[in-house]
C-alpha cells in the first residue's frame, strides 16, 4: 500500500512539473502585466513603457503597464515579489532595500526574479528657478546653520533611493540628517510638481525626470551626484566640483519577477531585453532623455542587488535612521 500511494504522489509531482514546463514553453498566450512602482511621467514609468513596448512587438502579446505608485512605490514592489510566478505578471525594480531597513516590507534580493538591468540614474539636487540657492553648497551651509530651515522633498518615500544619495554628502559633511525636514512623495514627477508649488524647498530626483520642467525654467539644478558631468546636461556641476570628496549615487532600473519564476521564461526575457537594450532605437531614446544606459544580465543583476543592500544598510545605519 506505501509503495502504492508513493508511486502516486510521485506521479502527480512528476504531472505537475510536466504541466509547470509545458506553461512556461507556451509563454506568452495572453497579455503580461508589468508593474512600475512609480507614477506616471517619471523615469520608471517612461523607460518601463519603451520596453514594454518593444517586448510586446517580440512576442505578439500586450504588455499592459500598470502604475502602483502608493507608498513611495513600496505598494508595486510588494505586488510583484507576491505575484504568482507564471511570467503574466512582471515588474521594474530599482531601489528597494530602504523599505526592508525601515520595518515597511520584507522584501531582499530572495523576493524577486533577477531578469536584467538596464539604467542606472546619478541622484540630483533642485529647487526653483527663482530659489535663493545657487548651489548645493549653499544648501549644505544653510543646513549646518539651521537644520530646520530648508523642506527637502525625497522623490519617493523618506529615505528614498535619491534621498539617500543626497544623504551621504551631508553625513560627510557633519550634518545629522535625523534632524532635517524630509518631505516623501508619490514618486519623482509628483515631487517635482510639489517643488514647482512652493511646497519644498529642494527636491532629489534625475535630471531627466526634471528635463521637462528645467527647460520651462520653473526648475534649476543644483548639482548632479555623479563622477563627471552628464553629457545630456553639460552645464550642470557636479556634486564634487561644489564640495570636494561628495560621493556620487543614484538610481537603478531593472526587469525582474516575483521569486520562482520559471527558468525557461527567464531566459527568454533576458534575451529580448538585452535585444532592446543593444538597439539603435531604445539607445537614442534613452540617450536623448539623458537616462542613464547601464545593463547587467540576470547574474550580474543579483550581485548588484546584494551590493545595494549593504550599501543601503551601511548608510541608514550611519544616518541613525536605523540601529
Amino acid at each position: 500500500m506505501k509503495n502504492i500511494l508513493g508511486i502516486t504522489i510521485a506521479g502527480v509531482m512528476a504531472a505537475g512539473v510536466a504541466v509547470t514546463a509545458a506553461a512556461a514553453n507556451d509563454w506568452p498566450n495572453r497579455p503580461v502585466t508589468v508593474i512600475v512602482a512609480a507614477g506616471a511621467g517619471g523615469g520608471t514609468d517612461a523607460t518601463a513603457r519603451w520596453l514594454a513596448a518593444d517586448l510586446e512587438q517580440k512576442f505578439g502579446q500586450p504588455f499592459n503597464v500598470v502604475n502602483r505608485a502608493e507608498g513611495g512605490g513600496i505598494a508595486g514592489i510588494t505586488e510583484l515579489a507576491n505575484a504568482k510566478p507564471d511570467g503574466y505578471t512582471i515588474g521594474i525594480l530599482f531601489n528597494y532595500a530602504p523599505f526592508r531597513l525601515l520595518g515597511m516590507g520584507d522584501l531582499s534580493s530572495g523576493s524577486y526574479t533577477p531578469i536584467a538591468q538596464y539604467n542606472f540614474d546619478y541622484a540630483a539636487v533642485h529647487t526653483k528657478a527663482d530659489s535663493e540657492f545657487k548651489s548645493l553648497a549653499d544648501v549644505v551651509e544653510k543646513l549646518k546653520a539651521d537644520p530646520q530651515s530648508i523642506t527637502i522633498g525625497c522623490g519617493a518615500v523618506c529615505p528614498s533611493s535619491w534621498s539617500s544619495a543626497l544623504s551621504k554628502v551631508l553625513i560627510d559633511n557633519d550634518i545629522d540628517i535625523k534632524t532635517l525636514r524630509w518631505v516623501p512623495s508619490a514618486g519623482a514627477a509628483a515631487g517635482l510638481q510639489e517643488l514647482v508649488a512652493g511646497g519644498v524647498d529642494i527636491l532629489t530626483a534625475s535630471l531627466p525626470e526634471a528635463a521637462a520642467l528645467i527647460d520651462a525654467g520653473e526648475v534649476r539644478p543644483l548639482a548632479v551626484l555623479s563622477p563627471e558631468r552628464l553629457d545630456a546636461f553639460p552645464d550642470v556641476e557636479t556634486a564634487g566640483e561644489q564640495i570636494p570628496g561628495a560621493a556620487p549615487g543614484g538610481v537603478f532600473r531593472a526587469f525582474a519577477g516575483p521569486a520562482g519564476l520559471p527558468d525557461e521564461i527567464v531566459v527568454q526575457l533576458e534575451a529580448a531585453t538585452k535585444e532592446i537594450y543593444d538597439s539603435e532605437d531604445f539607445q537614442k531614446k534613452m540617450s536623448e532623455r539623458g537616462f542613464g544606459l547601464r545593463y547587467a544580465d540576470r547574474e550580474g543583476l543579483l550581485e548588484w542587488m546584494k551590493t545595494h543592500e549593504a550599501d543601503t544598510e551601511t548608510v541608514l545605519r550611519a544616518a541613525g535612521a536605523i540601529q
